[in-house]
């Protein structure tokens, strides 16, 4: 019944890496795959499936809605000219300038906001600035890949780093300094290979005065109105980590107070605005039905396949395997990298994680493979990186790539074919200067 369970997975994977030729949805599969998957993991353990399936609703639904929310404030913020404020303020003209400044800003904003935010935002930005939609694929790829890297060498950047973070396999003090630069140079190697791919200028942006009255359907309403919304929607995204630190609630309660709010700001701003045509009205019911729904669904519908091969114990078995190939640090977290960009790497870090436990630096000799599993240890630092950076191997191996996938079209095939190679040399050039330094 495993095999049975391995294999639906790589077929339901290559249906959706091949939506473009097959014509189906990707969320079709996403859902069907899952749905046959928790089925035939029911069969083999029918007591436990009801409870373990709530447990990975439950933790799959916070990044579903996190998702979700974010996408409603982007599109609102978007829709009343926030973003084209900010495209507008970004004075370069230079296609190549740009795309090294947007890839900059990224790399550092998610080392603070996690990287599906950082994209989100990045990507409505890069919209109001690049009209061409085969340049806008090249900026995206860059976005997806400076997101993930940026993510990995912040204690509170990736979901994978906070995991090994908060458990106490890696300090912030000690972190920051050892994964900063392989995760600069994972991120430059595969801009510079894609800077000619974006040559000319940035074209006159219509849209760049974004609060000027007449401004789309909206010329009632006021500059300082648009702003607030704005405001409110960008800093109330940025603030979501604080709020979790402060709360300790899951971040996409965060997400949700903040769609809260920009609801009864705009329901309270409508009702002064009498003038307005009821269907001119940008209320929250109408940008939510401007969402890629089919996008989310397909984010669903990996996270719980992904979780039934998890609950099946299939990637804690694999993590077993690595170990008893080889105890080479270097290639064991290699290969979870590349893994990562075809299985989630949340799982995966969590296997690795019960797979292999922190040592106590007083039990072992320094220089041994054992030492490499104490606090700070090489396989724990090497961990956040290959996870984080291995996952934009493919543009489905990381939150930021799927978000990105919804946002501007990406296809799965063309990004195996133009960015999966150039990101694999940064991957490897990383963990080479990695291997240089330490």
């Amino acid at each position: 019944m495993e095999f049975s369970m391995i294999l639906l997975f790589v077929v339901g994977y290559l249906a959706i890496a091949l939506e473009h030729v097959t014509k189906i949805n990707k969320a079709a599969v996403s859902l069907l795959m899952t749905a046959i998957l928790w089925s035939l993991y029911s069969f083999i353990s029918p007591s436990e499936a009801p409870v373990q399936i709530l447990h990975q609703l439950g933790e799959v639904s916070s990044i579903v809605c996190f998702i979700f929310g974010a996408m409603v404030v982007v599109e609102l913020v978007d829709s009343y000219g926030g973003f084209s404020l900010v495209a507008h303020i970004i004075k370069a003209k230079n296609r190549k300038l740009l795309l090294l400044i947007l890839s900059v800003l990224t790399f550092f904003m998610s080392a603070t906001l996690d990287n599906m935010t950082t994209t989100i935002i990045m990507i409505a930005i890069m919209c109001k600035l690049i009209h061409d939609p085969s340049v806008r694929l090249w900026f995206t790829s860059i976005i997806v890949l400076a997101a993930n890297a940026g993510g990995v060498w912040s204690p509170i950047g990736d979901v994978t780093t906070i995991m090994l973070w908060v458990k106490g396999n890696v300090t912030a003090e000690a972190i920051i300094p050892h994964l900063i630069l392989p995760s600069i140079i994972s991120l430059a190697v595969p801009l510079l290979l894609s800077l000619g791919k974006v040559n000319g200028n940035v074209l006159a942006d219509p849209e760049a005065g974004a609060f000027e009255e007449g401004e789309k359907l909206y010329p009632q309403v006021t500059r300082i109105e648009k702003g607030l919304i704005s405001v409110v929607g960008v800093l109330g995204l940025i603030s979501v980590p604080v709020f979790k630190a402060v709360t300790g609630l899951p971040p996409f309660m965060g997400v949700l107070l903040v769609m809260g709010l920009l609801w009864v700001i705009t329901e309270v701003m409508y009702t002064k605005h009498k003038e307005i045509k009821e269907s001119n009205k940008l209320r929250i019911p109408k940008v939510i039905k401007v969402i890629d729904l089919p996008t989310v669904l397909f984010f669903f519908g990996i996270l719980m396949a992904v979780g039934a091969l998890q609950e099946q114990g299939i990637l804690k078995q694999l993590a077993g395997l690595l170990d008893s190939m080889t105890q080479n640090v270097y290639l064991i977290t290699g290969i979870i990298g590349v893994l990562s960009s075809i299985i989630d790497n949340v799982p995966l870090v969590a296997a690795a994680m019960g797979m292999y436990p922190l040592v106590d630096p007083a039990m072992v000799e320094a220089g041994t493979y054992a030492a490499a599993f104490v606090q700070n240890g090489i396989f724990w630092e090497l961990l956040a990186y290959c996870a984080g950076v291995g996952g934009s191997l493919l543009i489905i191996g990381s939150a930021a790539g799927v978000v990105a996938m919804g946002m501007t079209r990406i296809s799965f095939g063309w990004y195996l074919k133009n960015i999966t190679w150039r990101a694999f040399l940064g991957y490897v050039a990383g963990m080479v200067l990695y291997m240089l330094i330490f």
